[in-house]
């Protein structure tokens, strides 16, 4: 573990550094391996094959620049920050904001919930209120036997399917939609693929339950169920300053075009 000063040290000047020096600094951060560093002078991958497992009609790779921002410290660790962008000022403006909140403040993050959602649609259904009581009767023999068979690994693991959920939806023609929500921790996982296997799994048992037909199984990227926070404090901010950022962030609250330019600033950091 490095000290803090010897840190300060070898982030000193970063950006007027030659593209070797700045390797030479980050080898003696611990950030780059030797190998990293011949990884990189060769320009990054160059082999199809691995490509050509990752997506379809490959015919090369489209490269972007590669570069780094410094002097974060977030949740008391210091971290250097690989970017791939083609914007200028991007990374220049990161690395001076991240020096400023390190010197005046701190950056914090956590995460609330574990798990994520996936949703089971049936289009058109009869009888919106039997198919619940049928579903919620068999609730919990749903959920162990998915927990006992396609998602069992990741019980083991400490996670698995830990809800499930009906929701009534109107379609633009009046028709009654049941969504079935069903709530998986997938650990340290992504989950989508395993998640969409409980669902496929769980379509069989749900039609031979109600005699209704399952439209759609697909995962939800509205993950409000388990949402990742980070926090900027920073202290001592000239009260004019304060007013100014303020005013600008009220301003996108208020307003759709000014909110589109604020949120894409956002993206970039």
């Amino acid at each position: 573990m490095l000290e803090d000063a010897h840190i300060m040290q070898l982030s000193q000047g970063f950006s007027r550094l030659s593209r070797a020096e700045r390797f030479r600094r980050l080898e003696a951060l611990g950030v780059l391996t030797a190998e990293d560093i011949a990884f990189l002078e060769e320009g990054g991958v160059r082999r199809t094959d691995l490509a050509e497992n990752l997506i379809e009609n490959v015919i090369g790779y489209f490269q972007l620049p590669l570069g780094v921002a410094t002097h974060f410290r977030i949740d008391g660790r210091d971290y250097v920050i690989p970017l791939a962008v083609e914007e200028t000022s991007i990374i220049a403006a990161l690395s001076k904001t991240a020096k400023w909140i390190k010197h005046r403040g701190e950056i914090t993050t956590w995460v609330s919930g574990e798990c994520i959602i996936g949703q089971i649609q049936l289009a058109q259904v009869r009888d919106f209120a039997k198919f619940t009581q049928i579903i919620m009767a068999n609730k919990q023999f749903l959920i162990e036997k998915v927990n006992e068979d396609v998602a069992a690994n990741m019980v083991k693991r400490g996670g698995g399917v830990r809800d499930l959920t009906v929701r009534e939806l109107q379609d633009a023609h009046n028709n009654t939609m049941a969504v079935i929500h069903i709530t998986m921790n997938s650990c340290e996982a992504m989950g989508a693929n395993i998640l969409n296997q409980v669902l496929e799994y769980l379509k069989s048992p749900i039609e031979k339950l109600t005699h209704e037909k399952v439209s759609m199984c697909i995962l939800s990227n509205l993950n409000d169920t388990k949402i990742t926070h980070a926090r900027v404090v920073i202290d001592d901010v000239p009260k004019d300053l304060g007013t100014r950022i303020e005013h600008a962030s009220l301003f996108a609250e208020a307003d759709a075009y000014r909110a589109a330019t604020h949120n894409k600033g956002v993206m970039n950091g």
